[in-house]
């Protein structure tokens, strides 16, 4: 099979000489973490794919604007194109309601310009009502070398799923949602141009024994009030996300356990609860987030788990970065859901290290600036591991009140870092924490 690659300008280990796990060297065939400047920032090594030559437009299948669902005929193509060896599938200029389908190895799924799959209805896509997990709108499972482009439109029509959902919610007959692409098992996958609206679920997943997935040049619209509908979930390794946009009525982009090797550059965030790590946060690594804009988002940058939902979190950079109006610019806390928050750090006593206690360090923010927050932020571990090793290197944060950092063992404030508030201390009576460069009353630089 051909391949190209994504070729850097420069290339480097991240963290130079550290290995992926502390102690474990880096295979041989493991993707490079980049070289960070302040304006420019490069992808890891990435294999692309590339689809052989052959159109299949779904119109000459069956498909058409008037047809109630179009699934059969956007199936048939697909198949008639795997058949072949591979090819584009053509999704032309036009409305085309749409089932849920299954794409193949070796296949472009081409949305053209002015072209929408809408998704059928709820209570007409098959199982919704039920408790029972829906199959993904796309769905993508085991496959390899699979493109789906274009600048035209996946719309969900969420609202009948998202009012179903509120009236059965938290009870036994909550409604499953379907995800808009699910993606499982499969490599060296791109998604590119497109964008989705009103998705009844989350977007995009990128969910287990995934490898080289590239989401670029994304638009994931859906309102805030559209419940538990992520932009983009990952589960997996080496994972490149660029230049999206994202607004949505969850997480923007969650990375859950097994995410290591993922970089997030040149996206904008808006509506939704942030650019989150967790809730479920064992072996994440080497997550790199570079030049980045967050206008109105919930959360800025969002680390979430628990006791029994985690472990290592390690290795992480965030520098370049900008937010407006964010309430907690930054937000790392070892309890979840947030009605779990002990009312202070000592009502919560000290217990046994397991393997699913969180043990987060070697975290970098560098330069990055948030006017208008509500609260500087959150650093809140357990009591039995704080987190560690964290740098804050030319920060500027402006809220309305301080920072809480409870059980931290070592946050360093390096070049100039402040945090400027409009009443009380910078930090509102940290606990058992070290904290360095800083003056913890007043914010300024030391």
């Amino acid at each position: 099979m051909k391949k190209t690659m994504l070729m850097l300008t420069t290339a480097a280990i991240f963290f130079a000489a550290c290995s992926k796990k502390d102690g474990t060297n880096l295979s041989s065939n493991q993707p490079q973490a980049p070289v960070i400047s302040n304006t420019t920032f490069q992808p890891l090594f990435m294999t692309l794919p590339t689809i052989p030559a052959g159109t299949y437009n779904i119109t000459s299948y069956g498909a058409s604007t008037s047809s109630s669902d179009n699934a059969t005929a956007v199936q048939a193509a697909i198949n008639a194109a795997s058949l072949a060896g591979g090819g584009t599938v053509v999704v032309p200029s036009g409305s085309y309601n749409c089932g849920p389908i299954s794409l193949k190895s070796n296949i472009d799924l081409q949305l053209s310009a002015g072209s929408v799959l809408k998704v059928i209805p709820y209570g007409s896509y098959p199982g919704s009502g039920g408790t029972a997990r829906l199959i993904n709108f796309i769905d993508l499972n085991g496959l390899t070398n699979v493109l789906i482009s274009g600048s035209g439109q996946i719309d969900g029509q969420g609202s009948a799923w998202w009012s179903a959902f509120l009236a059965t919610k938290g009870t036994a007959s909550a409604i499953a949602r379907p995800t808009m692409i699910g993606i499982d098992n499969s490599s060296t996958i791109k998604i590119t141009g497109i964008s989705i609206v009103n998705a009844p679920n989350v977007h995009i997943v990128v969910h287990t024994n995934d490898n080289s997935v590239t989401i670029d040049g994304v638009t994931l619209n859906s309102p805030s009030t559209a419940p538990n509908t992520d932009g983009i979930d990952t589960w997996s390794t080496n994972i490149n996300i660029t230049n999206c946009n994202i607004s949505c009525g969850d997480d923007n982009i969650a990375m859950d356990s097994n995410s290591s090797y993922v970089t997030i550059t040149n996206c904008t965030f808006g509506v939704g609860h942030g650019l989150s790590i967790g809730s479920y946060t064992a072996n994440v690594d080497h997550i790199t987030v570079d030049n980045c804009t967050f206008n109105g988002t919930t959360n800025g940058i969002h680390i979430k788990s628990s006791r029994t939902r985690s472990g290592i979190v390690q290795y992480l950079t965030y520098s370049n970065i900008t937010m407006t109006n964010v309430g907690y610019p930054v937000d790392l806390i070892e309890y979840y859901p947030d009605s779990t928050i002990p009312s202070s750090p000592t009502a919560d006593p000290a217990q046994a290290i397991t393997s699913t206690t969180p043990v987060w360090k070697h975290i970098t923010f560098k330069n990055i600036t948030a006017t208008g927050a509500t609260k500087a932020g959150y650093l809140w571990s357990v009591p039995e591991k704080p987190m560690a090793d964290l740098t804050f290197d030319n920060v500027h944060i402006s809220a309305t009140t301080g920072m809480t950092a409870n059980y931290v063992n070592g946050a360093a404030f390096i070049n100039g870092s402040r945090i400027t508030v409009v009443s009380g201390n910078a930090f509102i009576n940290p606990y058992s924490a070290t904290i360095t460069g800083i003056n913890l009353t007043t914010g300024a630089p030391l």
